[in-house]
């Protein structure tokens, strides 16, 4: 069964503004770039927030592994 894609409302709102599959395309990747961005922000933001220093966060990352 395929799975829906998320994008996909943003799509045809993309495409019903006129942009053409090449545009939607970019727009899409810049988007996924700035979403990364965002959420490598907050999760160092975060750090220290809920008392966990980043080496703790490590160890528990490894200690997973």
């Amino acid at each position: 069964m395929a799975k829906a894609n998320p994008n996909k409302p943003l799509i045809d709102w993309l495409r019903d503004k006129g942009y053409t599959p090449e545009e939607v395309q970019k727009i899409l990747a810049r988007l996924a770039a700035y979403d990364h961005k965002i959420l490598s922000d907050a999760v160092f933001d975060s750090i220290g927030a809920d008392g966990k220093t980043l080496e703790e966060i490590i160890r528990e990352v490894m200690q997973d592994a």
